[in-house]
């Protein structure tokens, strides 16, 4: 009767893993004024806010790395958020055989059993990462909704203001903060 022996090969892993969330949408600025006009007009309330323009785009980094970009001429808006951890792993791979003294090919197979596992564990912590990243998303998401529609709402306004102008003489205009009304008496 042979005695079972059981071979063990340990490994280890460093990587740093990568994970990034966005989400995308679309400003709702009615056609008030030209495409270039109403970019124009985004475009400084965007500035007021803190954006820095990048081409057609303004761009803000927020200090937890979200990142807010919003096109001026199409008013599409991309919010994303990457983060990256160092992770540091180990493995044991485990190989019975009858062998007493470990041959090539029984280390071999335990060494591959272990970066297996090193594989699948920096898979759940890159997937955790992710799982971190997308929670850190959707709260600062909330907030952002609420920026962004002020901005909306804004860059509207003043997009009424302008055209309101251009069909005559603006004699009154009553802007009320607390319900988001705007009127505007125009002599044309």
């Amino acid at each position: 009767m042979s005695r079972a022996y059981r071979i063990s090969v340990s490994e280890s892993l460093n990587r740093i893993v990568h994970a990034d969330d966005g989400v995308c949408s679309k400003l709702e600025l009615l056609p008030l004024l030209s495409r270039e006009e109403t970019a124009g007009l985004l475009a400084a309330d965007l500035a007021a806010r803190g954006f820095v323009q990048e081409g057609d785009v303004a761009v803000r980094t927020e200090a937890d790395g979200v990142r807010v970009a919003v096109d001026v001429t199409t008013g599409e808006v991309s919010v994303t958020l990457a983060a990256q951890q160092e992770v540091e792993l180990t493995a044991v791979g485990e190989v019975r055989t009858n062998a007493p003294a470990p041959t090539e090919a029984t280390q071999k197979l335990a060494r591959e059993k272990a970066r297996a596992k090193l594989e699948d564990r920096a898979q759940d912590a890159t997937e955790a990462l992710r799982e971190e990243v997308t929670r850190k998303l959707e709260g600062r998401l909330r907030d952002l909704k609420a920026e962004l529609d002020a901005i909306s709402n804004k860059v509207t306004a003043e997009a009424l203001k302008v055209r309101a102008s251009q069909l005559g003489t603006v004699e009154e205009i009553h802007e009320d903060a607390a319900t988001g009304s705007l009127t505007i008496k125009v002599r044309v």
